[in-house]
């Protein structure tokens, strides 16, 4: 598996970008030159993104199931790929993500929800499917003590 760098080609010249996972609540703390794309069914009115990619959305139902305890999350993450990640191509999302990017003037993108890293997410789940479908890594966004760090 390699690494997320992606190259695109835009007007003969080639950008590298990374794909990243993160958190609502650490928008603030995301580079300013970084696509922020909602993957969250909800997204809260606060938030200063750039974009939503309904497609990668939860149901309504798995994510009630899960929140409440009803499903255990081992299984609402299971169906959320059987529901909503068995329907479509890792690769076309990747290149409806390149192409969102290709006509921002970002240099990089996070997939967005609400969770915690650490806490059980579908972002991590998306993260995961897209690597696999296509060769890359997705880490987490993380800044501790003003240095990067990725969780993988």
């Amino acid at each position: 598996m390699i690494f997320s760098l992606f190259a695109l080609a835009q007007n003969s010249s080639i950008i590298i970008f990374m794909i990243y996972t993160s958190y609502f609540a650490f928008i603030p703390k995301l580079p300013a030159d970084m696509l922020k794309i909602s993957i969250a069914l909800y997204t809260p009115q606060w938030a200063q993104i750039d974009g939503y990619l309904p497609c990668l959305n939860p149901t309504e139902r798995t994510l009630k199931e899960a929140k409440s305890g009803v499903v255990p999350i081992d299984e609402a993450m299971g169906k959320y790929r059987s529901e909503i990640l068995s329907k479509l191509s890792p690769f076309k999302i990747y290149e409806e993500l390149s192409d969102i990017l290709n006509k921002s003037n970002k240099h990089n993108l996070a997939l967005l929800c609400y969770e915690k890293p650490g806490d059980p997410c579908h972002r991590r789940i998306v993260a995961e499917w897209l690597g696999e479908g296509n060769s890359i890594l997705v880490p987490e966004y993380t800044v501790e003590n003003e240095q990067l760090s990725l969780i993988l």
